[in-house]
Formats: C-alpha cells, sequence, structure tokens
C-alpha cells in the first residue's frame, strides 16, 4: 500500500502538533512550579490533592476557632480579675468599717464606695467580646445579661447555655460561663446560696448599720433588755454570766418578754431575769453582781443585712441604785454585722478563684492545641508539596530532550517533503 504525499503531510503536522502541546505543558509547569495543572495529569495524584485541601481548610477553620476562644477566655478572666479585686477592696472597707473610732459619716462614706462596686460588677457582668456578644448570657449572646429594675433587684435576663466552638474533629472548647450560677449563686459559708450583688448590698447595709449597733451587748451587774420583734418565729442568742455562757433558744410570736426570761433563768449562765411592771421590760441582774455580755443573735427569717433592721435588742447598761450607765446599746441579728459580711466575702472570692482556675485550665488545653494544629498544618503542607511541587531539574531536561527530538524530526520532515518523483528521472 503506498502512502500519499499528502496523507504523510498530514500525518507529519497532527505529529507536530502533538510535540508542541506537550512542549506547552512542559513549559507551563516550569513556569507555574506545578506538577499537576489539571486532573489529566495525574488522577490519583489530582485526588490526594483535593482531599488535602479539605483537610487544609478545616485545620486553618480550628486555628480561628482557637484564636477566637483563647480571646473570649482572655476577656472572661480579666473581668473575674477586676471582680476579685473588688472583693480585695470590700474586705479592706468592712474591716475599717468595723473600727469603733467612726462615726456615721464616716461609714458612709464608706458605703457609698461600696454602693459603686455593685455598679462595677454589674458592668463586668455585661462584659461584650469583639463581636458585640456578651459573655455572660449564655446563648442570648445579644441579650443584656444583667440590668436594674426601679427597686434597685440585678435581674439576670441571659440563660444558663455555655457557648463552645469547635477545635478539632471530636473536641469542642468552652469560651463562656454560666453567668447565671457565677453571679448569682455563690455558695456562702452557711450552706446558702447568695448572689454578688446582694452581698455587696448587704455590706454597704452592714456598714450604715453599724453606728447603730453592736456586736456584743456588754454590762455590769445589771441591764434592762426591750426587743422590737417584726419577725415572729425562733430567736437564739448567747449570754454570759459568771457561770459561763449558755444558748437561748426561744419562740418568740410577739412583744411578751415572757418565754424569754424563762430561758434566761433556767440557762443557769449565773443571771436572774425579771419582767417590769411596763410587762415588756426584762431586767437582768448577775447574781455576783459580774459582767453581763449578750451575743450571736439570730432571728427568724433574717438571713442577710437589711436596710432597715426590723427586729432586734435594746439594752441598757445599770448601776445598782437603777441609774443608767453609757448609752442604750442595740444589738442586731448577726447577719447585720459588718464582721458577718467578712465569711461571704472570703466565699465570694473562693467561688472566683475557682472560675478563674476553669478558665486557666481551658487556656493551657488551647495552647497545646494549638501546637497540635500547627504540626497538622506543616504535615500536610509537606504532603501537598510533595505532590503539587515539579522537579524543576527534570522538567528542563525533559523539555531540552523533546525540543531536540522535535527539531530533528522536522529536518527530518523537510528533507523527505522536498522528495518526488522527478528526483528519480534525472
Amino acid at each position: 500500500m503506498q502512502i500519499s504525499s499528502k496523507l504523510f503531510n498530514q500525518q507529519q503536522l497532527k505529529q507536530f502538533s502533538s510535540s508542541t502541546e506537550e512542549l506547552q505543558d512542559l513549559q507551563n509547569k516550569i513556569a507555574s512550579g506545578e506538577n499537576i495543572l489539571r486532573a489529566s495529569d495525574d488522577p490519583v495524584g489530582s485526588v490526594e490533592l483535593s482531599g488535602l485541601s479539605v483537610v487544609q481548610k478545616q485545620i486553618e477553620q480550628y486555628e480561628r476557632n482557637v484564636g477566637s476562644a483563647s480571646d473570649r477566655l482572655t476577656l472572661l478572666d480579666k473581668n473575674l480579675e477586676n471582680i476579685s479585686s473588688i472583693m480585695i477592696r470590700a474586705q479592706e472597707l468592712i474591716i475599717q468599717a468595723s473600727s469603733d473610732t467612726l462615726g456615721a459619716s464616716d461609714r458612709e462614706a464608706i458605703a457609698l464606695e461600696v454602693d459603686e462596686m455593685k455598679k462595677e460588677i454589674m458592668n463586668a457582668g455585661n462584659a461584650q467580646d469583639s463581636n458585640g456578644s456578651f459573655l455572660f448570657s449564655g446563648y442570648k449572646t445579644k441579650i443584656q445579661p444583667f440590668t436594674e429594675d426601679l427597686s434597685g433587684k440585678i435581674i439576670y435576663n441571659g440563660d444558663r447555655g455555655i457557648s463552645s466552638l469547635s477545635i478539632s474533629e471530636s473536641r469542642m472548647m468552652e469560651t463562656t460561663l454560666d453567668g447565671g450560677s457565677l453571679f448569682q449563686s455563690v455558695n456562702n459559708s452557711d450552706g446558702n446560696k447568695i448572689s454578688l450583688f446582694t452581698m455587696i448590698e448587704d455590706i454597704a447595709h452592714s456598714i450604715r448599720s453599724a453606728s447603730g449597733g453592736v456586736e456584743t451587748v456588754k454590762a455590769s451587774g445589771k441591764a434592762e433588755l426591750t426587743f422590737q420583734n417584726n419577725n415572729p418565729g425562733t430567736w437564739s442568742f448567747d449570754i454570759t454570766g459568771n457561770l459561763g455562757t449558755k444558748t437561748i433558744t426561744v419562740e418568740s410570736t410577739g412583744e411578751d418578754p415572757s418565754e424569754f426570761a424563762k430561758q434566761i433563768n433556767l440557762s443557769s449562765a449565773g443571771i436572774t431575769a425579771s419582767i417590769n411592771e411596763d410587762g415588756k421590760t426584762i431586767t437582768l441582774t448577775d447574781t455576783t453582781n459580774g459582767p453581763i455580755t449578750i451575743k450571736n443573735l439570730s432571728v427568724y427569717g433574717i438571713n442577710s443585712a437589711q436596710k432597715e433592721p426590723t427586729s432586734f435588742f435594746n439594752v441598757q447598761p445599770k448601776d445598782g441604785a437603777g441609774n443608767n450607765i453609757g448609752k442604750m446599746q442595740k444589738l442586731y441579728d448577726n447577719n447585720q454585722l459588718p464582721s458577718s459580711q467578712l465569711d461571704k466575702v472570703v466565699s465570694t472570692q473562693i467561688h472566683l478563684a475557682n472560675n478563674r482556675g476553669e478558665i486557666g485550665a481551658r487556656t493551657s488545653s488551647l495552647e497545646r492545641q494549638t501546637d497540635l494544629l500547627a504540626n497538622r498544618r506543616l504535615a500536610v503542607e509537606k504532603n501537598v508539596s510533595d505532590l503539587k511541587e515539579a522537579d524543576l531539574a527534570a522538567l528542563v531536561t525533559n523539555l531540552q530532550s523533546m525540543l531536540t527530538s522535535m527539531q530533528a524530526s522536522q529536518q527530518s520532515f523537510v528533507k523527505i517533503s522536498q522528495l518526488n518523483l522527478f528526483d528519480y528521472l534525472r
């Protein structure tokens, strides 16, 4: 079978076109530095690159989430640190206000500073992150968690949700704290729970009322006791006479002092109690004319410091002739005393320290996760580089070889195409 000149030329041109395309592909790979420009270059490698690209994007998102989580936790810790500083200052003010040398105006100045602390804590509770989301409102991140009603009571508007971010395929990191529990549910020393705002209010109330009350009633030999009772129920107190200290417990139903006198006489503290003609006053007499003290008053229904004390003892020390010695002494419920607020402050500091410890543990975990993600990212980038980056030396060598081959082929084609029948007839 003979091959015509036309068919020969067509075949050679097709071959030249194919070689030119291969040369162009090689030139493109050299210029881009990539070994795979399209899926047909390496189908298996293309699939692997696609999978690695997905993993890269996931790792990048996890790294962004770790950064966001770290920023939020830093803000949380900073706000708790500020509240802890406020508590330290509150402790100092309580000790200062407990001094007998301070007058009512001095204590009022201290109480005003405590009032400002309530506003500072509320401001910390309404802290926001860089995106404007509230840190302590649970899942209701766009709702201000703490507001004050007309009566001055602080209301929590958030929920108990705790926001989280994914920091790996199998792990979520909590980036907020339960604002309700953090601010509204502090474990008190008596086993009850109290809010930070109520505790600050208690401190202010106790400081203001300290000028009118005493922590311990003291008299020598004789005293007259009356009481104001707006909290019927169980009253208890410690009374000390020449025979020691006894705890008195009375079920009080009103202004009748007879049950108080009865229980004091039964206590064997070395003190006799008799009711005066007015039917409201109890005269206390130590049997050896020794000192009389009363303290640790606990009144039913009073669990915190009151703005205006409702139930208390009035004790007027007397001499042997029945004359007043000094001024009237008021003994309030223990919760009204500034010294009693110190235990609440200590409990709050422990509460805050525990929450800060939790934040610290999360932050440390994020730091370790940052290192893990960085190592994963480097490993994936290496795999991508191994698959995608071209071996320039090999490509250049291959290109030179193809150019040489193509030039030889072109020269051969030129010589062959010049041959015809007349060349043989010469």
